[in-house]
């Protein structure tokens, strides 16, 4: 076992732990009991529209290239998703570049350089609905440094990008190192420098990715997406809370897809079990929702959204007539 795995193995059991210990279970069993069905098409739809609409933030963050149709973006992203739940480091991102670059004869890095855009805006747009939540309804300061240091980060990384991007010394970088290269005995430097312009070959693709930074329509037409995509899922989970009478406001569905959403970030096993149940009862703790209240509502949260994600996911795998071999592939990125 890798040591990936095994940390994720740890963090996946000390969490589950904690949600476990001193659980009320009557009041667990009665809570899912308590699930209102009125909600269920309305959660459906529109967690499929947000899905359907990240099609068209990436394409937007692909400079509306002509090749790329944003419903076939979309369903390629459900089917990232989908492999994200179950495999391991986010392999269904990295499926996403590889099948693209494979379909429309992309460079798959420059491909995956969006996608790593895309996931930064991402966490820019969640940082936002967090910190806004934060400031109106509850100022604790726990989670105000939470809301600060992942708003760092991702603001953080978007600049570096920028900058990258806009002052691309890449090729002068390579040039540096290849001439330092020339110090060492002729057969290792001209295997050094077959690396070195493999790596800068990679790099170079990897940042035309980030090109939409210098186009002020399609990065605004992203960024507003973003959070539209983002709004929604918020209100898909507004829904699936009250579908349990709890009378909460749109403040709790807030503090639950900002901190649901960061959890997936935590190592942990298959389908997020352990940081996904746990963030949720973070946020509804805030409003003094019981551990064992929460559980249920965010098992049946969880199982709901993943529910349609593989079913969606598995027929467009299957439309796209892929294999278990390609996605084994997609860790490839050449």
């Amino acid at each position: 076992m890798s040591k990936r795995k095994i940390v994720a193995l740890v963090v996946t059991i000390a969490l589950l732990v904690l949600i476990f210990h001193k659980i009320n279970w009557h009041e667990l069993i009665i809570t899912f009991k308590n699930f209102n069905f009125k909600n269920l098409w309305a959660i459906v739809i529109l967690y499929i529209l947000a899905m359907f609409l990240r099609g068209i933030r990436w394409k937007a963050l692909l400079m509306n290239d002509p090749r790329y149709s944003w419903i076939n973006l979309g369903e390629i992203f459900i089917v990232g998703s989908m492999l994200n739940i179950f495999l391991p480091a986010r392999a269904g991102d990295l499926y996403r570049a590889y099948y693209l670059g494979s379909v429309k004869n992309e460079k798959k890095m420059k491909v995956f350089g969006s996608i790593i855009l895309e996931r930064t805006l991402d966490g820019i747009s969640v940082f936002a609905i967090l910190l806004a939540a934060v400031l109106m309804y509850c100022k604790h300061a726990w989670i105000l440094n939470i809301a600060y240091s992942i708003g760092a980060l991702f603001i953080g990384s978007l600049a570096v990008f920028y900058v990258i991007f806009k002052f691309n010394k890449i090729d002068a970088i390579c040039n540096w190192m290849i001439k330092l290269l020339n110090y060492l005995p002729k057969k290792l430097a001209n295997l050094a420098e077959g690396f070195v312009q493999k790596i800068c070959g990679y790099s170079k693709s990897f940042m035309e990715g980030f090109e939409v930074l210098d186009s002020l329509k399609y990065s605004s037409i992203a960024f507003i997406s973003s959070f539209v995509i983002w709004g929604i899922e918020a209100y898909v989970a507004f829904l699936m809370i009250n579908s349990f009478n709890l009378g909460l406001g749109f403040a709790a569905s807030l503090f639950v897809i900002s901190l649901t959403s960061f959890s997936t970030m935590i190592p942990s096993t298959s389908v997020f079990l352990g940081p996904y149940q746990y963030a949720y009862i973070l946020a509804l703790g805030i409003f003094g929702v019981q551990k064992s209240t929460t559980l249920a509502i965010s098992t049946v949260h969880q199982a709901i959204l993943m529910i349609v994600l593989t079913i969606l996911g598995m027929y467009y795998l299957f439309k796209f007539n892929i294999s278990i071999k390609d996605v084994e592939k997609s860790g490839q990125l050449e």
